[in-house]
């Protein structure tokens, strides 16, 4: 039986609250003679007639009229409306516009032509006209927004049949009108769902808000729009507009709004460009929209820049869809439970967070309860209270609330580990594992590495223990393989290297396994790419070069196979671009230059298709980015400079693209600055001081904002120190040592109290040694001697502490050589060559146990080659040539063996060359001539092939400069020998690679020539 809800109103500014005349016409048209028939008009006709009479209107409800009995309800109505306080019209059918007039179709519409479908509609003005003549009216348009002469949508598009017409799609709008509130079902272009239930999503909207206690119609329609749009999943967004100033149907009393309503009214805020965002990565993931948006206003995601914010949508996202499907597999031997937890998923569709963690609490509870009293089902009540707490804590997740997330993870976990290992299913095992991964994931994105770590290993042991009871459950021992990742990756960002790689390894063995198992399965095809990857960035962090490029090839060689037959989408095509850079880049740590950039420029032909057609997925721009600053690094070594000036000012383009597309992305902020720093190196090179000034200042304020905003921000802060020290470093070159000291201290002071403020974060302690490195070195050429080697000093003591913490780390035992090195170098500028010589030895013995712990490693063999070769330099100055050619020879010999290793790293031919020129000068100071003639011609031999496989390599073509002349000096063919040696001078001076220190070696050879031609 219906009942009357007590009901006032207010119309503009009245503070009268009195029963006032209420009046309402109900059209519903869904039976048509000529037109495709529609499903739910009737039904929601009713429905809204329903609504309307326990809203306190008088209700007249006509259904599928012809135009003229349709005519003379709305006749009738409207005289009825002259004596009413409000008025509310609601039709519900097919409409559209012809030829600029809004049109609603009776059920005997014609569809002949364009002259009988206007001779027998009804203008929507006509219905304004009937609805306006209260002193307040409502007009609510249930009717197609699309072509009506269209293909049918699917089988839910409202109004769609077939007519030749020249007709505009949609109801065109009518505009604000005083007195009149009207909402129409769709926005302008947008099609009216006919529903797949009882009653269209418009209706259904209507009948759940409409009559909402305590919220003006204006708010409830609000309401409307909101749930249409969610419901639908962004396909249908109701338009309203209103000329009213209020209007309440109910009570003007507000009440306590439920989660889901207070969630549609702040949805109505976002933006379009969120909302777009949103709708999208709903769209990915196959999931309502309301979910994300509750994460979107639950959290302080939304005020994050559009790139970070996209990821925490993806994450609520993956958490959300995984709670979802979960809720809808696992049950619950208690039906209470199951209800319970099928109410929660029904909660977390509409975005009610609080709501469903509610219902899964108080499920909880009754688990709880049961498993206190009834012990015989103590086991069964466990698991499954683990299992609520476990969905409650992926339901705060997909909030992104992660201390909410982590206390539910921890009580399951807590409950998982009462059970005895063989009494847990491999169901609560899958979720128990989940549970930890979980936590230890929100531990990672929170900065909590010991506690990511503590969980990983315990989802390890369980996971462990798991695979080995079912040895045959694909899905278990990708688990195992996922803890060694998880694990690994945790112990790889604290530097334990050797042990990150351990588990790796076990990772991918078990990943090799299930590949050959399930040979067609693509995600674990995909899991063993990125083990392959994992594997070697670890041995290329280790220095095993050889090891990375295999696994790097093995990369390759997989994403090759599958990029091949990839259909849709370009998940295979970028890893393939991955693996190619990856590639170049140990070549070109090789000294393989050409093959590192044939590999860049294969990553980049790769990526820039896929980028183009791609546009709004800015991460692809910023990775082409990244490759084009690697091929600019390789032409920098090169001595290509403009060659590398280009690629550099290719990746800034791009990358201001990429700011101008989202300016609030710190990250693309952060990479842009960078741009600018790889630009000043390379003109800093090429001699363009000024330029090269602009580009560093460039950066230093780029890096200055971003630290302004966030001044907790480390990596910020060492980012400003680094553009201080590269304006500090522009200032040594051109002699300006007070300026230089400037940028340098205030580089170290700012570095000082970042390391203060993190005193165990060792790459800090790392980067305050090299800082201290670049201040030393500029006072050591003002003079200040004492000073200088007081800070070399103190950066060797911060590198022999990170080894001390960390014996295995080889790049920190490298810097605690380099420090040695450093003060051998000062040593050797304060003309002191007893003490070099003692420094320099040290660096020959951190850098030889480096050696000795990886002998195949050509990297080290090249870096103890050049200890060598320091402490020859050293022993010729403190005048001991014998002891110099030792460790000259020592040097050639290691050098030599690293050539053989490794024949195509040109690097090491190089060095091989500069070795032997120094070889030959100082047997040509010992007087042995002939010797020296035969180093020197060694040297020249590979100093030749060198520059005719790169001409524009000033380097290359300095050490042929070099070698020419040794050749002159030693009594070869003096004429020829300095004639080549002045031709590659000269093509030095074209490519810009000459120094103007070495004018005077130019100008004695110049005078050389001369007294030869005498």
């Amino acid at each position: 039986m219906r009942f009357l809800v007590a009901a006032v109103f207010v119309v503009f500014l009245s503070s009268a609250s009195l029963a006032e005349q209420r009046v309402a016409l109900v059209i519903g048209v869904g039976e048509y003679d000529a037109l495709r028939p529609l499903k739910n008009p009737r039904n929601d006709a009713r429905a809204m007639d329903e609504i309307l009479y326990d809203l306190g209107f008088d209700v007249d409800m006509v259904t599928d009229r012809d135009l003229v009995r349709l005519g003379r309800a709305l006749e009738q109505f409207s005289e009825d409306a002259e004596d009413a306080d409000l008025a509310v019209i609601y039709f519900a059918g097919h409409g559209m516009e012809v030829d600029g007039e809004n049109l609603l179709f009776a059920r005997d519409a014609a569809a002949g032509n364009i002259e009988e479908l206007k001779a027998t509609a009804l203008p929507l003005a006509d219905v304004v006209a009937a609805v306006s003549a209260a002193r307040a009216g409502l007009l609510l348009i249930d009717a197609c927004r699309t072509d009506a002469f269209g293909v049918p949508v699917g089988d839910a598009s409202r109004g769609s049949f077939t007519l030749e017409a020249d007709v505009s799609p949609g109801l065109g709008r009518i505009g604000r009108a005083d007195k009149l509130v009207y909402a129409f079902a769709a926005a302008p272009g947008q099609g009216a769902l006919d529903g797949e239930g009882e009653n269209s999503p418009f209706a259904a909207a209507l009948v759940r808000h409409l009559g909402t206690s305590g919220l003006e119609v204006r708010t409830a329609l609000t309401l409307v729009q909101q749930d249409v749009y969610d419901r639908t999943r962004g396909v249908q967004l109701p338009y309203v507009e209103s000329g009213l100033p209020g209007l309440f149907f109910v009570s003007e009393t507000p009440g306590d709004l439920p989660e889901r309503e207070r969630l549609l009214l702040a949805m109505a805020e976002i933006d379009d460009t969120t909302r777009r965002d949103v709708e999208r990565v709903a769209s990915d993931a196959d999931m309502p929209l309301a979910p994300l948006y509750g994460a979107l206003l639950g959290s302080d995601i939304a005020g994050l820049n559009r790139q970070e914010r996209d990821d925490k949508l993806k994450e609520a996202a993956s958490a959300f869809t995984k709670v979802r499907d979960e809720l809808r597999t696992l049950r619950s031997g208690d039906d209470r439970v199951t209800a319970l937890r099928q109410e929660a998923e029904a909660h977390l569709s509409l975005g009610a967070f609080d709501t469903a963690r509610g219902k899964l609490t108080e499920a909880a509870d009754i688990d709880a309860t049961s498993r206190a009293t009834l012990q015989a089902n103590l086991v069964e009540r466990t698991l499954s209270e683990a299992a609520t707490h476990y969905l409650n804590g992926g339901a705060a997740q997909a909030e992104l609330r992660y201390q909410l997330a982590s206390a539910d993870y921890d009580k399951a976990i807590d409950l998982f580990a009462e059970i005895e290992d063989d009494m847990i299913p491999a169901d609560a095992r899958r979720q128990q594992l989940n549970a930890l991964g979980a936590l230890g994931r929100i531990n990672v994105t929170l900065g909590n590495l010991p506690g990511a770590r503590e969980a990983f290993e315990r989802q390890l042991s369980v996971s462990r223990t798991a695979s080995a009871q079912h040895p045959g459950d694909a899905d278990l021992q990708l688990a195992l393989a996922l803890s060694r990742d998880n694990l690994g990756d945790v112990l790889f960002e604290q530097g334990r290297i050797g042990d990150a790689f351990d588990h790796y390894q076990a990772g991918h063995e078990v990943r090799l396994a299930l590949a050959e198992r399930h040979p067609d399965d693509e995600d674990i095809r995909f899991a063993l790419s990125n083990s392959y990857e994992r594997l070697g960035r670890t041995r290329h962090r280790q220095g095993d070069l050889a090891a990375a490029h295999a696994n790097y090839l093995d990369k390759n060689r997989l994403g090759s196979e599958m990029a091949a037959s990839e259909a849709e989408g370009y998940r295979w095509r970028r890893d393939l671009s991955i693996s190619d850079e990856l590639l170049g880049d140990v070549l070109q740590e090789r000294g393989d230059l050409q093959g590192a950039l044939a590999h860049y420029k294969a990553s980049l032909d790769r990526m820039i298709p896929i980028r183009e057609a791609n546009t709004g997925d800015l991460e692809l721009g910023r990775f082409t980015s990244i490759t084009l600053d690697r091929m600019g690094d390789v032409y920098a070594i090169q001595g290509d400079l403009p060659a590398a000036r280009r690629k550099f000012e290719e990746s800034l383009d791009l990358r201001k693209a990429l700011v101008a597309a989202d300016p609030a992305n710190t990250d693309w902020q952060y990479v842009l600055g960078i741009s600018h720093e790889r630009l000043g190196d390379v003109l800093t090179r090429m001699g363009e001081a000024e330029a090269a000034k602009a580009a560093y200042e460039a950066k230093h304020h780029i890096v200055s904002l971003l630290s302004e905003a966030d001044p907790t921000n480390v990596r910020w802060l060492r980012d400003l120190s680094v553009a201080d020290e590269r304006l500090g470093q522009l200032a040594h070159d051109r002699g300006d040592l007070d300026e230089a000291i400037l940028y340098y201290r205030r580089s170290l002071d700012r570095m000082t109290l970042v390391r203060e403020a993190s005193p165990t974060d060792m790459e800090l302690n790392r980067f305050l040694s090299f800082t201290q490195d670049h201040l030393a070195s500029v006072l050591l050429d003002k003079g200040e001697t004492d000073a200088a080697l007081d800070l070399y000093r103190n950066s060797l003591a911060l590198r022999e502490r990170l080894v001390s913490m960390d014996p295995q780390n080889a790049d920190w035992r490298f810097i605690l050589g380099v420090s040695h090195e450093l003060v051998g170098n000062a040593y050797m500028r304060m003309e002191q060559p007893a003490r070099a010589v003692a420094a320099y030895r040290q660096e020959v013995s951190v850098m030889s146990e480096l050696l000795k712990n990886d002998p195949a490693n050509p990297r080290w063999r090249k870096v103890v080659s050049i200890s060598n070769e320091l402490l020859g330099d050293a022993y010729v100055a403190a005048g001991d040539l014998e002891s110099a050619l030792g460790q000259y020879a020592t040097s050639l010999s290691r050098m030599t063996a690293a050539r053989d290793a490794e024949p195509g790293n040109l690097s090491t031919q190089r060095f091989t060359a500069v070795t032997l020129r120094k070889i030959g000068e100082v047997h040509l100071a010992a007087g042995k001539s002939d010797a020296a003639l035969e180093a020197f011609t060694d040297s020249l031999e590979i100093a030749s092939r060198l520059v005719a496989s790169d001409a524009r390599n000033t380097r290359w073509q300095r050490d042929l400069f070099m070698a020419h002349k040794g050749v002159a000096e030693a009594g070869g063919n003096a004429e020829r020998s300095i004639r080549l040696a002045l031709e590659a001078a000269d093509k030095m001076k074209d490519l810009g690679g000459w120094a103007e220190s070495d004018d005077g070696i130019l100008d004695a050879l110049r005078q050389r020539q001369q007294e030869l031609a005498r």
